[in-house]
């Protein structure tokens, strides 16, 4: 089986610089026989002598038609690696079907230089969601002066894969994991009104750091989306989050726990008002928040049903 890396992202993203900075890592250079597809040709060069004296072997793509699975096939069989490092394109499609069935599935990069990102969002969202989505780190280059806009960046990466880490650095290419918190409401206090605007920040920070939130009474407006058999007091309530387009709809759902069996079925809309607890989900080895609920009443659905809010 060959591992294999995808770092992904748009033209002069950083990816090329990337790559390198990791090839020079010392739990990366192992010296293994590495084949370094390139798909693009940035403004960075690679030092060629550095990647012969790490056993690392480069090969051009020159276009989209050539990443194809005969063409990858037969570049494999010719330079036989233990890994494949794949610096990809980030306009193009999705590569899975090109790779060879025995390779590792791609650990996957983004990478986006953090002064262009809002543009990016803007004009070609769906290609930043297409990154991120099975990315297990984003990285954010270039941050110099832009530390206001870091929280707003990694709730929008967050918002279309919520268990990526983000990491952002500075032109010394120094990195830090987190960002200031930059949230829309105010933690300080006892209680917290969460309406439409901010329910995805609300949603993500307390999936993210639920010891934030433990013990706060939070009241929002939500629908049901499941009821369990198994135990009625216990309901998924929540809201549809329009992560990237109008059919890519994320589901950003609390477990709410009732002092009695409610009178809701689902789709019914709730005005809720709760306090945060937290448990511990022995299948994933994290902590998750749980609503136990005060009060609640149905009412009417907001304006708008689902969320535009992120991407």
């Amino acid at each position: 089986m060959i591992k294999t890396y995808l770092i992904n992202g748009f033209l002069q993203a950083g990816k090329t610089t990337y790559i390198q900075n990791l090839l020079k890592q010392e739990y990366f250079n192992t010296q293994e026989r590495t084949l370094l597809l390139v798909c693009e040709e940035g403004e960075t060069e690679y030092d060629i002598d550095a990647l012969k004296k790490n056993n690392v072997f480069l090969v051009e793509l020159d276009g989209e038609e050539e990443c194809n699975a005969d063409d990858i096939y037969r570049i494999e069989k010719e330079i036989r690696p233990n890994r494949v490092i794949v610096e990809y394109n980030g306009m193009w499609k999705r590569l899975d079907k090109a790779f060879p069935w025995y390779w590792l599935p791609p650990v996957e990069v983004a990478v986006f230089d953090a002064s262009c990102f809002e543009n990016n969002l803007q004009n070609m969202k769906s290609l930043v969601a297409e990154q991120v989505r099975y990315a297990s780190m984003a990285v954010f280059n270039r941050c110099d002066g832009l530390e206001e806009q870091l929280p707003a960046f990694r709730r929008n990466i967050r918002a279309v894969n919520s268990r990526i880490q983000v990491a952002f650095e500075d032109k010394n290419g120094e990195m830090e994991l987190e960002a200031d918190d930059g949230l829309p409401y105010d933690l300080s206090g006892k209680e917290l009104e969460i309406t439409d605007d901010t329910f995805p920040v609300f949603y993500m920070d307390a999936m993210e750091r639920v010891e934030q939130y433990e013990g706060k009474q939070v009241r929002f407006v939500g629908k049901i989306l499941t009821k369990r058999e198994d135990n009625p007091t216990s309901l998924a309530v929540g809201r549809l989050v329009m992560t990237c387009c109008a059919e890519d709809l994320s589901v950003f759902g609390f477990v709410c726990d009732f002092p009695q069996v409610p009178d809701l079925e689902a789709e019914d809309w709730v005005s809720i008002q709760a306090t945060v607890k937290k448990e511990y989900a022995e299948k994933y080895q994290m902590w998750y928040p749980i609503l136990q609920v005060q009060t609640y009443a149905k009412c009417q659905a907001p304006e708008q049903d689902v969320i535009a809010r992120i991407l």
